[in-house]
């Protein structure tokens, strides 16, 4: 068993040592990365030491000399910039001998100026990006570990003498380095590098050797704080809690002790505390104890009671679980007696829906021995069904109780061909049955009379389209007629007979386009009369505006045909007689169904109206006569206002719900 100080000091020791690691490990990183940037800086004071020293060659010393010595004189020891630079950093390497700082060309005029593998992989690097002016890297030399800074050396126009074509350089050069070194170069040629290489390795032995004597001392420090906690720790809490510990095995055997903590405990801190908490938990569990027995008295007899309870709870169940299972049976022998198929399946923990039973009327559904089904998968007993939802549906019946039921299933297995209607539902945990029968042949009906009935549906189509075009053909006659007509009142008679007949061919029209024969749309029908009665009128109705109400309403067949007559008459009537010598005003036509299932017909002009005293019952117009009797037809009323203009309100029922 570990003691307390060894749960506390492992894991913060622990957390300790990964700490100062993690501190070590940055200490030595960054260490490491100031070594490198402070490397990388002295290449670059070099490299840009070197720059210096050649361009004051190039620009201040070699023009002086060539107008002391001539054109034709070529001095390296004063006019080369690449030969001054080698000489001085040659003296400065004796005072550094590991840095190396040079000139390299893959085509010197000096052989000691010949690139190394390295400068001539720089080169060519410099080569294929010609915009990159310098770069820095570490290579290898000799098995020695440099930091070295290459800076690309072109060809300029002014370098041209000395390195382009032979005739013009300077006879001393020729002299002394021929014709073919360094020669035959163009302005932007790549001809050499400058290298600076400077060690890192004593460098990185001394950081090393550095980072070595810190963690000694890092981890003598940890050690000695480690103790420190050791000695404290036992001190102020390991001593104290195995004294009490020792006191509470000695109160164990000695039950006539009343304290539990030692008696020099004072309650100043949290341990002390702790030892008074134990005293009165103690004296509680005396107090306790004292009534524990009465207690256990009491709950013997509330359990005799319980039990005897709970007897009569299980003669009770016994008796309901047997009428379940009288129940069960009566279920399976309906189930075993109906005319329907019934399968039975049990759905495994690994997902598997497997058939376990079936009722004898699935072998004459599906003429087909169940026996061979039995202890299959769904999948395996019926490979139809196969990429079909019925193999996931059932197993959601069996996983949820979820009800399943679907009556175009097309089942074509070995023996089983057709459509069959499935029903399907849980009967317990992870079971389920799906009762099913062949509804092929009452399929096969349904579409024979729904073939009929499309029959029918077009023949009717097509009936009520030639009914259309024979009142268009009456309409045109009409029109026709009284084109030669000159007599007035025989004109307006000929016209009102055309329109009366054009709202029964427009109703036929509407009926041919609908989808439903058996009802029409009567708030388009309306808009559609209004609009012809508009355009027949033409001129006269030119300052009359129309305005309409219209619900979606739908009456039969023999209705529209009145409610159209019904319409034709009294906005046929406003627009002869409401508004007369050209007067402008409105028509305001309503269409609305009641929730007494009542339809709501209303005609309105502002017009000058039905002349005083006249009465509309004894008129002598066929279009008032007209409109009372189709409205009688129709078992409605009609309601005439005689203010501001004329108003026929006909109210009537419908009978479509």
């Amino acid at each position: 068993m570990k003691s307390i100080a060894a749960r506390f000091l492992l894991p913060f020791g622990a957390v300790a040592v990964i700490f100062s690691t993690l501190v070590f490990y940055e200490v030595y990183a960054t260490t490491q990365h100031i070594a490198d940037s402070m490397v990388r800086q002295q290449a670059n004071m070099v490299m840009e030491f070197n720059m210096a020293i050649r361009k004051y060659v190039a620009e201040t010393i070699r023009p002086a000399a060539e107008k002391i010595v001539g054109k034709d004189e070529f001095i390296p020891e004063m006019m080369s910039p690449a030969f001054i630079s080698r000489n001085i950093f040659e003296e400065l390497q004796k005072k550094f001998p590991g840095y190396i700082v040079r000139f390299a060309s893959d085509k010197p005029r000096n052989p000691a100026n010949q690139a190394t593998p390295d400068e001539l992989s720089a080169m060519e690097f410099f080569r294929r990006n010609p915009r990159i002016v310098q770069t820095i890297d570490q290579i290898q030399i000799n098995g020695q570990r440099y930091v070295a800074q290459f800076k690309a050396r072109r060809m300029t126009s002014e370098c041209l003498r000395c390195h382009g074509d032979p005739k013009d350089a300077p006879a001393a050069l020729l002299k002394r380095y021929g014709a073919t070194a360094g020669f035959h170069r163009q302005v932007g040629d790549m001809v050499g590098l400058d290298v600076i290489a400077i060690p890192v390795e004593k460098i990185a032995v001394a950081i090393a050797s550095e980072m070595r004597w810190k963690l000694v001392v890092l981890a003598t420090w940890l050690t000695f704080l480690f103790g420190l906690i050791i000695v404290v720790f036992h001190i102020v809490v390991s001593r104290r809690l195995v004294q009490m510990a020792r006191h509470i095995r000695h109160i164990a055997n000695k039950s006539e002790i009343s304290r539990m903590t030692p008696q020099g405990a004072k309650g100043n801190d949290e341990i002390d505390v702790l030892g008074v908490a134990f005293d009165n938990l103690f004296e509680q569990l005396r107090a306790m104890q004292a009534s524990l027995e009465q207690r256990v008295t009491e709950r013997t007899a509330d359990l005799a009671k319980a039990n005897d309870g709970l007897k009569q709870e299980i003669e009770e169940r016994q008796r309901a679980e047997e009428a379940v299972r009288e129940s069960e049976r009566r279920l399976q022998a309906t189930i075993n007696r109906a005319p329907f198929g019934a399968y039975f399946f049990e759905l495994q923990p690994d997902g598997q829906l497997v058939l376990t039973g079936a009722n004898p009327a699935a072998e004459k559904v599906t003429r087909v021995a169940n026996q061979q089904f039995f202890n299959k998968t769904i999948e395996d007993a019926f490979p139809s069904l196969k990429g079909t939802e019925i193999p996931d549906a059932f197993r959601r019946v069996a996983a949820s109780g979820e009800d399943y039921q679907n009556d175009q299933v097309e089942w074509n297995d070995e023996g089983i061909h057709g459509v069959f209607e499935f029903h399907a539902f849980q009967t317990g945990p992870h079971r389920m049955a799906v009762f099913f029968q062949d509804i092929t042949e009452r399929k096969r009906g349904e579409d024979a009379v729904r073939a009929s009935l499309q029959e029918k549906t077009v023949l009717l189509k097509e009936v009520h389209h030639r009914v259309k075009n024979n009142l268009q053909t009456v309409t045109s006659l009409l029109n026709l007629q009284a084109v030669r007509t000159k007599n007035q009142t025989a004109l307006d008679t000929l016209q009102e007979t055309g329109n009366r007949v054009r709202s029964m061919a427009l109703l036929h029209e509407t009926l041919y386009r609908s989808e439903t024969l058996g009802r029409v749309n009567f708030g388009n029908y309306i808009e559609n009369i209004c609009g012809h009665l508009l355009r027949s009128y033409g001129p006269k109705a030119a300052q009359i505006k129309l305005e309409s109400h219209l619900e979606e309403v739908s009456v039969d067949l023999d209705q529209a045909v009145s409610c159209g007559l019904i319409i034709n008459e009294l906005v046929s009537n406003a627009l002869k007689h409401a508004f007369p010598d050209g007067r402008a005003g409105r028509i305001e036509v309503e269409l609305k169904k009641t929730p007494e299932q009542q339809i709501v017909l209303k005609v309105a002009d502002d017009g000058v109206g039905i002349p005083p005293g006249a009465d509309i019952h004894q008129t002598g117009t066929l279009g008032h006569q007209l409109v009372f009797m189709l409205a009688e037809k129709l078992h409605g009323t009609v309601e005439v206002i005689r203010e501001h203009g004329t108003t026929f309100r006909i109210m009537f029922p419908s009978r479509l719900s």
